[in-house]
Formats: structure tokens, C-alpha cells, sequence
């Protein structure tokens, strides 16, 4: 850079400072919301939430929720597999893997439920704000929000012609785009199409198959019509979603040849991880690349009219996705402990919504009923060889069968086969789920006085759900037609040979498909109290109950003779959380600013959470319930320097420990028992940042810095052997931090812009877990976070 623009640069950096213009009309940001079904500030909302605007969103340069993890202390997203994510608050977060549970974070797109697993983590579509309330919501939300909820409103079409766009090009093949066509058709009808393509192609190479891994790749589309009449309006709207791409990548951290077999004793002591090596370090070996992908699609009908003095809102909504996710899930090209998975899904859900409101000088009062249907199928596969279940035969103190029947024969003269041949073995466990839910709930503000209010609400809920499972037999035609032919020369044939290994607990049923059905109902109430000591200082406590349905257990299905697998129902009770808040909301105008602060506490019984564990040969997903309490502080803060330079943060402080928390063998006996100890949730997650804007080049640029924090996991019994692990070589369950920069220039009427975005400014890299379906037999892998990021992005509108 020559010295005179240096020159300018420098001044104009300055001027952000030294020569601040005059203060804006609204020097406290003010933003409308809906989280009680009504539109409020969000400073006179008693309730603990965070609400991220497009703003915000584009600071950080986030697709998806996921790209939002950490910068809401308190909500956490685990997206490393998009077509399971798994979504927090509070510390209650469960992983959402089966269709037999349901995730304890509601997901909300314009009033819909989307939080079913594989259709929650959607692109951002041309997105106004998003709301995220902290706490049970079981009244206003209803019965798939017990931990709180995440409300995601989309921009609706508008009288103006308006068209907008941005380029997105970066590391690692990087290449985003969006475009937004709002089209006035005539004076009372408006139509806004919206189409999103985002993609990358991966930021490490998987060395046994030549591909990159760690991408991304999906487009996206929403068509929204807007008819209006008079003081009522009709909203229908379709969205459509395709995505495939590669599976995420595994890193093996067990390099040694004669490991683990030679090693692993059944746990992991000093000598064994010492074994270990750095993933981020490490070739990528994973001899399946896998895919994973969601084909979606969803339509709404929203109606908001007058009626008799009172507003009427109806919501009809269809969604359908397909996904399917093929992973290598032992981390290694060995052939021997070759593991892959299949998850696929098919869902199709209705979803009704009839709401009454109004308001007098007393009462501001909603009223509703709601109904859901949805019917899911799921194929969970295990892919493995005649290799791998020597392997594991030798884990349990057997012999390598199949290497020695092939050894034998090969011995005994027959051509082409020895201890080395491997054929593959293919297992299937086919589920379906039929679930009905209906409800009717009422909520009133009543105002004792222009300072006081009490809310009362209440949601009664009944919920029927339907489970089949069905798990035939393996399939390997290769191994059945080589033993039918050869096996004889050693007494042996295809039937001398288990129907199921991996599936083994459900071998019963292999040709006999079983069903069980049952109901639960429930009520959900809150009770609020807030009291406003000035006007913009609000105070507010409130009791509150959240409620997630009951369901099954996916991989331990009932004997089709009786209701029970071993001695067990293979039902589970609902969830049901009891939630005490205390807190201010705080307006400072003398400085500019906005405090707000909460205390909570919450009982959680009956935790809905897929865990993987071994009731057979093989770990397998199962839902272990777990009743769990918290107590902790939330604190947000926003002030504006001067008109130039704002400041932001927040922090959320949580002690979380399971009161009741056992895990069963396939027999029914204690294995594991957590009461007292930690759930791992970390003591302290924080954010915060600062946003500078000055007049640069007959323009104005920004710089938006921010950062996340999160303490270390706080480990038990059960976890502490790998997520709290210290070596040489690696580490996990430390805290973690990471930085994001935008840096961006708008010409003067604010038309087009072009912005440098820098994710994960200091690459901070960390395991984000190590284990997997092979941890069980000393063999773990790793998830890591990606490196550092950089892009730029170029935007022009109307």
C-alpha cells in the first residue's frame, strides 16, 4: 500500500474514534418478537432469550445454526453429521439418532415444527431474526420443547420490488451464493422467491481413497405468495432442499499394527493411550468415504384474520424428507476392523394450528388447539467382514473362526483362499413409528396494574405412538455360496453360522415383525410475574414445565410372544422439566446500553438420550433415561461506545449433575450408575465481541470481531477414560475458543458491498470427541474442528 492511501486508511480509522457524527434516533436497538405468540420488544419479554438478527447472521457468515455454535451461551449444536444433529440448552441436550426420540429443543421455522431428526439443521433462507428461548416452553411451544426452544422467522413478501444477491468464494473450493426476488404483482397480492447454493469441497484428504472430506454441498429454494385483504392476509409458501456430500471424516488414532488386540484390556489406562497419536497430525485413513444427504420439502399455509373482535391465525404445514447418511465408523482402512454404517430415513408429517387471541385493558389473552401426525421409517445398517468378526470373537477370548476355517481349506489344497479372505457381512435393522399428538392450551397476560403483570398459561397434550420393528437376517450371498460349496469339505455350511452378529439382541425376530403401541397425556403450565420498576427497567420471576412425549427403544425391541425383552418394557416414560427463573431486563440510556441477567433452576426426569453401548457383540444406539438437575446464571450485555463503536457480550454460568443415571446389560444388570456425578456440560460458555463503523472511500466499512468461549467438559466415571484424556500427543475435553472476523465495505446508499470473512481467526483447533463404535474394543477415533477459514463475499441489492 503506497504511503497516501496508508495516509487515508489511518485517518479513517482514527475518525471512527476521534470524530464521532452525531447520534442516531435509536440509540438502543429495539427488536420485535413473538415468543409468547404475541409481538413484543424483546426488552419486555419476562423470559430468558437471545435473538439474533440477518445482522447478526451475516457477521458471522453462518449458513446454517450450526455456523451459530457458541455465540448464544447456553445452546449448543453438534452438527458434525447434518442428518443427526443434535441441538442443547441448558445443558440438556440428547443425541437425536433414532426415530424412536425426539430432540428436548423444539426447532420452529415461521411457527412449524421442523425439530425431527434430519430435518432440523435447514439453510438459512432469506431469515428476519431467530429467537432462541432458554427454559421449558411446553405451554406457548408445545410437547417438543421441554429444554426450551429455537423460533426461526423468515421474511415475508413485501409491497416494494426488491431483488438481492451474494457471492461467497474462499478456501477450500468455497463457493456460496443466494439470490431474492420480491415481486409486487398487483396492489394486495406479492410474491418473494428465494434460491441458496452452498458448497465447499473439503478441508482434508482422505489418503485410502483420494477424495477430500470435512465439505459441504446443498441448494435450496423458497417460494412465498401473499394475498391481502382488507385487515386479514394469506401466506402460502414452498421450500425445497437437496443435499449430498461426502461423510464426515473419522481419524484413527490407533496407528500400531499389533494394537489393539495385543494391548487393550478393557480399559484405557496410561500404557494403552500413550499409544495414541495427535488426529491433527495423522493421515486421514477411511476406507469408506460415505455420503450423507436430505431431499426436503415443506409447504404452509398461514391465515391471519379479524374475527368478532378478536384475531384469528390458522397454520397448516406438510413436510416430507428423505435422508440417508453411509459412514466409515471405525476410523482406519484396516480390513479387519472394517465397520460401516447406514442411517436412512423417510418422514412425512401434517401439522394443524388454530389460534384466537385479543387484548382489552386487562387481558392479553391466546387461545389454540393443535394437531400433529407423522409417520417415519428408518434403516439402520452395519456393514461388515468375516475379518471383523474375528476381530471381535478375539475380544471376547474366542478364536478367529473364519480366518481358520479359510486357513484350513486352503491348507487342504483349495485354490484362492487362506487366513487372509474376507467376505462381507450385511445387517439391517428396519423400524417405523406412527405418531399422533394433539393439544389445546390457553394463555393470559392479565395486567393488575400499568407496572404488573401476571401470566397464567396452560397446555394439555395427548400423544399416541405406533413402533414396528422388523430385523431379518444377514445378507452375504458370497460367504453362503462359498460355504454351501466348500464348507462341507469341514462339516460345515451357511446355516452352521449366526443369523446376526452386530443385531445379535434381536435375532428372534428375523422373519417375525413386531408392533407396540402406546398413549400419554399431559398437562403444561407456567406461571409469570413481572413488574416494570421503571420504564426500562423490567423485573420477572416464573414457574414453568416443559414435555416430551414417551417412546421406544429403537435397538432392544419386544419378544414377539410377549410385551417385554428381557424382563423390560421396551417403552420409555416421558420427559418432563420443571423450570424456577428470577431476572431483570435493564435499559441504561444515560450509557446506551442493555443488561440482562437471570437465575434458574431446573429438575429434568427421564432425559430421553441415544447413547452407544453394548447390550450384544457390537455397541448400538439405545435410549438411556437419565433424571438430571442444574442450577446456573445467564447475563447479556450491549453498549454503544459512541455512534461508532458497540460492544456485546454475554456469558452463561450452569452446575449440572445427574440425579439418576443407570445403563443395563442385555440381561438387566447395573452396569453403570452416574448419580451425583457431572453431566459434562461446561461450568462456563461466553461470548462477546466489538463492531466498529467509519466513513472510508465515500462509503462506510465495518469491522465485526467476536469470539467464543467455553470451559472444559466436566468429566464422570463414564466418560472420564477418553473425553477428559491427557497425553504426549492429545487432549480432549479442554476448554475451547474461537474467533471470527468481518471485515466490510457498503457504498454510500448501502446497495452493494463486499465484505473479507475470517472463521476462526487464530485456528484454534480441538477433538470435538473421541470414541465411536469401536471404542469399545480399543480402537476410538476422532472428530476434529476444522481449520481456519477465509472468504469473501460480494452482495448488491435494488
Amino acid at each position: 500500500m503506497s504511503k497516501p492511501n496508508r495516509t487515508i486508511l489511518s485517518a479513517s480509522l482514527a475518525a471512527a474514534f476521534f470524530v464521532p457524527p452525531a447520534w442516531a434516533a435509536d440509540e438502543i436497538q429495539s427488536v420485535v418478537v413473538t415468543a409468547q405468540s404475541r409481538k413484543q420488544l424483546v426488552q419486555d419479554v419476562p423470559m430468558t432469550m437471545a435473538v439474533l438478527t440477518n445482522k447478526d447472521i451475516d457477521a458471522v457468515g453462518a449458513k446454517d445454526l450450526a455456523d451459530l455454535n457458541g455465540y448464544i451461551p447456553g445452546l449448543s449444536v453438534d452438527a458434525t453429521e447434518p442428518t443427526q444433529p443434535s441441538f442443547g440448552i441448558r445443558g440438556v441436550q440428547a443425541a437425536d439418532f433414532g426415530i424412536a426420540t425426539d430432540s428436548p429443543v423444539g426447532i420452529y421455522v415461521d411457527g412449524v415444527y421442523t425439530g425431527k431428526t434430519g430435518g432440523a439443521l435447514m439453510n438459512f433462507i432469506d431469515v428476519q431474526r431467530i429467537e432462541v428461548v432458554k427454559g421449558p416452553q411446553g405451554t406457548l411451544f408445545g410437547r417438543n420443547s421441554a429444554a426450551g426452544a429455537i423460533a426461526i422467522t423468515a421474511n415475508e413478501p413485501g409491497k416494494e420490488l426488491d431483488a438481492a444477491g451474494h457471492l461467497k468464494l474462499g478456501r477450500f473450493g468455497r463457493a456460496n451464493a443466494d439470490v431474492m426476488l420480491n415481486l409486487p404483482i398487483s396492489d394486495t397480492l406479492a410474491a418473494r422467491v428465494v434460491a441458496v447454493r452452498s458448497g465447499s469441497e473439503g478441508w482434508v484428504e482422505n489418503t485410502t481413497t483420494g477424495k477430500k472430506s470435512g465439505g459441504d454441498k446443498d441448494w435450496a429454494t423458497r417460494i412465498t405468495l401473499r394475498k391481502d385483504f382488507d385487515a386479514a392476509k394469506v401466506i402460502f409458501g414452498w421450500e425445497h432442499e437437496n443435499m449430498e456430500q461426502y461423510g464426515r471424516p473419522a481419524f484413527g488414532v490407533l496407528k500400531d499394527p499389533r494394537l489393539p488386540l495385543n494391548g487393550y484390556l478393557g480399559v484405557y489406562d496410561a500404557s494403552y493411550t500413550a499409544n495414541f497419536v495427535d488426529p491433527f497430525t495423522a493421515k486421514l485413513e477411511n476406507d469408506q468415504p460415505g455420503s450423507e444427504g436430505r431431499l426436503f420439502d415443506g409447504a404452509t399455509l398461514r391465515i391471519e384474520a379479524p374475527l368478532a373482535g378478536m384475531t384469528f391465525n390458522s397454520t397448516s404445514a406438510y413436510r416430507r424428507f428423505d435422508t440417508h447418511n453411509l459412514t466409515d465408523n471405525d476410523g482406519s482402512a484396516r480390513p479387519t476392523l472394517r465397520l460401516t454404517t447406514q442411517d436412512a430415513k423417510q418422514a412425512r408429517s401434517f401439522q394443524q394450528e388454530f389460534k384466537l387471541s385479543g387484548k382489552n385493558e386487562k387481558l392479553d389473552w391466546i387461545a389454540g388447539l393443535s394437531f400433529y401426525n407423522n409417520n417415519e421409517h428408518q434403516d439402520a445398517g452395519a456393514y461388515v467382514s468375516t475379518g471383523t468378526l474375528d476381530t471381535l470373537s478375539q475380544f471376547a477370548g474366542g478364536q478367529p473362526n473364519f480366518a481358520m476355517l479359510f486357513g484350513g481349506l486352503g491348507a487342504a489344497g483349495l485354490p484362492g483362499i487362506s487366513s487372509s479372505t474376507m467376505f462381507n457381512w450385511d445387517e439391517t435393522h428396519y423400524s417405523d413409528v406412527h405418531t399422533r399428538s394433539s393439544s389445546i392450551y390457553a394463555d393470559t397476560i392479565w395486567h393488575l396494574s400499568p407496572q404488573t403483570n401476571v401470566t397464567a398459561g396452560l397446555r394439555y397434550t395427548r400423544d399416541h405412538k405406533e413402533m414396528r420393528w422388523f430385523v431379518p437376517g444377514r445378507v452375504s450371498p458370497q460367504l453362503d455360496s462359498f460355504l454351501n460349496t466348500y464348507g462341507p469339505l469341514a462339516g460345515l455350511n451357511a446355516a452352521a453360522f449366526p443369523s446376526n452378529v452386530i443385531f445379535a439382541t434381536a435375532a428372534q425376530l428375523a422373519a417375525t415383525p413386531v408392533s407396540r403401541g402406546k398413549d400419554w397425556t399431559d398437562f403444561s403450565p407456567r406461571l409469570v410475574l413481572d413488574h416494570k420498576l421503571d420504564k426500562d427497567t423490567l423485573l420477572f420471576t416464573s414457574l414453568a414445565r416443559g414435555y416430551q412425549a414417551g417412546g421406544f427403544n429403537i435397538f432392544t425391541p419386544p419378544n414377539p410372544a410377549s410385551s417385554t425383552s428381557t424382563g423390560k418394557d421396551p417403552s420409555f416414560e416421558p420427559e418432563k422439566m420443571t423450570n424456577f427463573e428470577a431476572g431483570v431486563k435493564m435499559g441504561l440510556p444515560q450509557y446506551r446500553a442493555t443488561i440482562n441477567a437471570s437465575l434458574f433452576a431446573y429438575k429434568f426426569k427421564n432425559l430421553q438420550d441415544v447413547q452407544l453401548y453394548s447390550v450384544g457383540t457390537l455397541p448400538t444406539y439405545n435410549v438411556v433415561a437419565s433424571d438430571q438437575k442444574a442450577h446456573g446464571l445467564d447475563l447479556d450485555a450491549r453498549i454503544r461506545l459512541s455512534p461508532r463503536v458497540t460492544l456485546f457480550g454475554g456469558m452463561e454460568y450452569i452446575d449440572q449433575t445427574y440425579t439418576r443415571y443407570q445403563r443395563l446389560d442385555a440381561s438387566g444388570k447395573v452396569t453403570l450408575d452416574l448419580g451425583g456425578q457431572p453431566v459434562g456440560t461446561p461450568r462456563l460458555t461466553a461470548m462477546g465481541g466489538i463492531n466498529v463503523n467509519w466513513e472510508a472511500f465515500e462509503g462506510r466499512s465495518s469491522i465485526n470481531f467476536q469470539g467464543t468461549h467455553a470451559s472444559a467438559l466436566r468429566c464422570n466415571s463414564d466418560t472420564a477414560a477418553l473425553s477428559c484424556l491427557s497425553t504426549a500427543k492429545l487432549k480432549t475435553g479442554t476448554a475451547t475458543s474461537k474467533f471470527d472476523l468481518r471485515l466490510a465495505w457498503d457504498s454510500p446508499s448501502s446497495r452493494y458491498g463486499v465484505a473479507l470473512l475470517v472463521n476462526n481467526v487464530f485456528d484454534q483447533r480441538y477433538i470435538q470427541s473421541l470414541g465411536g463404535q469401536t471404542e469399545q474394543y480399543g480402537a476410538p477415533y476422532a472428530y476434529i474442528t476444522p481449520p481456519r477459514s477465509v472468504a469473501v463475499e460480494f452482495r448488491a441489492s435494488l
